[in-house]
């Protein structure tokens, strides 16, 4: 029995994305079907992001919900007409053959699905790679499992169903953070599933500067920490990832481990000649869990990727004191 296609719409939060959003809607449309249809909803910019979608054919409305990414895609699924709504975010774009490439994960029943990054990065700079080929390399690599319990909304497929019976996105979460966590962990904790299509590799034309990215990672990890010290009996299993926390081992044994390092070669310095070996446990912890991702980004990068896999060390580096500022903020009454 051949299966029926089934309706998508598209939803598309932009704020200032005029750069972007042209090469986003362009490989978006030219493989939709009937039935389907392209929201892009303008989350208050002062740009021309707004004229671009227009002359391109999307519909266009103006977010009516919080700032922000969250309050954006669920105006955009309130509108939405099609049987699932797909989140795309404003700098991702589409691989050709996406639109089958989903059907075909749609027909096998999930209630979300997920799509993966693209190993190729926007631009020249190390940081940029690093952060995508980080994300390719936990999707592709990291990940074991058909379903996930996590969700990235740059690419992000849900039953219009489910995501009105969740109540959407939590809006009050500032910023692009773990809205998509959060929404994830009430998805499965009601029974739903998540399945990859690690076939589907988005690029993303977003790009990153040292400071940037590092400036990104640190917001991240807080609001990761406000996110979990502020839910209730009530809520599901908290995702923070995409991984499971046995797939996220090298990641959570490197946040401590990294830090064996500086400490040991600061007490050898000091006169200890013990010092050297946690400076040698940690370095050996931390290869233990990333030589493979090093090796990896090399392989794929040259040395754009040698020097993308050393900022492994800093990025691990900052969750402790990051996580540290989440909960000094949640001491002091903050939830959000």
């Amino acid at each position: 029995m051949e299966k029926k296609d089934r309706s998508i719409s598209v939803v598309i939060p932009v704020h200032n994305s005029e750069k972007t959003i042209e090469a986003v809607l362009e490989a978006l449309q030219h493989e939709l079907r009937g039935g389907d249809e392209l929201i892009v909803v303008d989350d208050r910019s002062n740009d021309n992001s707004r004229e671009i979608a227009l002359r391109l054919g999307a519909e266009v409305i103006s977010s009516s919900g919080s700032p922000g990414a969250a309050g954006a895609r669920n105006t955009g699924a309130q509108a939405a007409a099609g049987e699932w709504v797909l989140f795309v975010d404003s700098d991702a774009v589409a691989p050709a053959g996406w639109r089958e490439k989903l059907q075909q994960r749609i027909d096998q029943g999930p209630a979300a699905v997920q799509a993966t990054y693209s190993p190729t990065a926007a631009g020249s700079h190390p940081a940029t790679f690093y952060k995508n080929y980080y994300y390719y390399y936990t999707f592709t690599r990291r990940i074991g499992s058909d379903y996930i319990t996590g969700c990235g909304t740059f690419f992000f497929a849900v039953r219009r169903s489910v995501f009105r019976e969740l109540e959407g996105f939590d809006d009050r979460i500032p910023g692009a953070t773990v809205e998509d966590a959060d929404f994830a962990a009430r998805l499965v904790g009601t029974g739903g599933s998540i399945l990859m299509a690690p076939e589907i590799e988005v690029y993303h034309l977003r790009e990153y500067t040292f400071p940037e990215l590092m400036g990104y990672e640190w917001n991240m990890m807080k609001s990761k920490v406000l996110y979990l010290l502020r839910r209730d009996s009530g809520h599901a299993v908290p995702s923070v990832s995409m991984a499971t926390p046995l797939e996220m081992l090298p990641v959570i044994s490197g946040a401590a481990g990294v830090w064996l390092i500086p400490a040991g070669l600061a007490a050898y310095a000091a006169g200890w000649t013990g010092g050297i070996w946690p400076a040698a446990a940690g370095l050996s912890i931390l290869t233990a869990g990333h030589a493979g991702f090093w090796f990896a980004s090399v392989r794929e990068a040259g040395m754009r990727g040698f020097i993308a896999s050393l900022m492994t060390l800093p990025d691990l580096m900052i969750i402790v004191p990051a996580a540290l500022s989440g909960v000094i903020m949640h001491l002091a009454g903050r939830k959000y």
